[in-house]
């Protein structure tokens, strides 16, 4: 469950994930892959036996947890996965309140869990508590310091996220889990306005990210170029689903942008396989921003795509898109 949305919205939507399906979800330990209290995978499922019965008022389902905790823990696997397991499944119902409170029940059981704080937080956050969400996120954060996921909602609480928008975003990590080889270490947003990924909408395949790279003083055209090359073919094997489909690499032609006047770093054109949507080869144009913060030695990389040409009216609209003011202060 961590987490949870676009990347596999388009694949989820993508990506993130990649994009949209957080496909860039990469770096992003999966909620039951971060460790938690288990105990021998034994009996049967108490959150499948609950699950079946939808009806039942959640606090005659948590009488009957304590019940079989004392008196037949044999019976049923009752231990913190399957719990987390009930309270996602009552998430994913639009049962918040409920859901809450069996994270409730789950931080009580195991206090020692940052994943049981994580889950809390998912739960106010998702009945739009922000404050206690907050709270428990880093609480999590405290106790698993690795707790991706509960950094990058913490950044999102706390309005720290590198870019202004109110587009959908998806927050990544380096080293990229779809693209492994790109050595560098950050962090990418990756922004997208409605029906970026529908081929009859203006808005198809433009879109904007920005990476935050730790320890990055300079980067080339040339390393750009070698750079998205892995990117875009590493993202299109993750997100290709069909397996006759011949997936041609990504060509990369950037040059240095040398107008004084132009805030643009570099531009140029990508050609990559677009596994989202068409299955086709896709030309894209694409400005590349460039920001170092001497404070810290971080470089901010700014990128906006389109396949559409560089006087439509599409490239206004990803200018709306801007670095945060703060971004070197971060």
């Amino acid at each position: 469950m961590n987490k949870r949305k676009e990347i596999l919205l388009l694949l989820c939507l993508i990506m993130s994930g990649l994009y949209g399906c957080g496909i860039h979800s990469q770096n992003k330990p999966a909620r039951h892959e971060q460790p938690i209290l288990t105990q021998e995978n034994k009996g049967k499922s108490f959150a499948e036996k609950l699950i079946a019965q939808p009806d039942l008022p959640l606090t005659d389902c948590i009488a009957w947890y304590f019940e079989l905790k004392k008196n037949n823990p044999e019976g049923y696997r009752i231990n913190e996965r399957e719990l987390t397991h009930y309270g996602y499944y009552l998430l994913g119902e639009s049962k918040t309140k409920d859901a809450i409170e069996v994270f409730k029940l789950i931080v009580s059981e195991y206090p020692e869990s940052s994943n049981a704080y994580d889950s809390l937080g998912e739960g106010y956050l998702a009945d739009g508590n922000e404050d206690l969400a907050l709270l428990n996120y880093e609480k999590s954060v405290a106790m698993n310091p690795d707790n991706l996921n509960g950094m990058d909602q913490i950044r999102r609480i706390k309005g720290l996220e590198l870019l202004v928008t109110d587009w959908g975003k998806e927050i990544f990590h380096f080293p990229l889990h779809f693209a492994p080889t790109i050595d560098y270490d950050g962090i990418e947003e990756v922004v997208f306005p409605k029906n970026w990924i529908n081929p009859d909408s203006t808005n198809f395949w433009s879109y904007v990210f920005v990476w935050s790279l730790e320890n990055q003083d300079e980067v080339t055209p040339k390393e750009l170029e070698k750079t998205l090359k892995l990117y875009f073919d590493g993202l299109m094997e993750v997100v290709n689903k069909n397996p006759e489909a011949k997936i041609k690499p990504t060509r990369a032609r950037f040059h240095l942008n040398k107008n004084p006047s132009d805030s643009i770093f570099v531009s140029g054109s990508l050609t990559i396989f677009d596994a989202f949507a068409t299955q086709q080869p896709l030309d894209l144009n694409a400005r590349v921003y460039s920001k170092f913060c001497s404070g810290d030695g971080k470089r901010i990389l700014l990128f906006r795509f389109s396949p559409k040409p560089f006087d439509h009216a599409v490239w206004e609209l990803l200018r709306t898109v801007r670095l945060r003011e703060t971004v070197c202060e971060q």
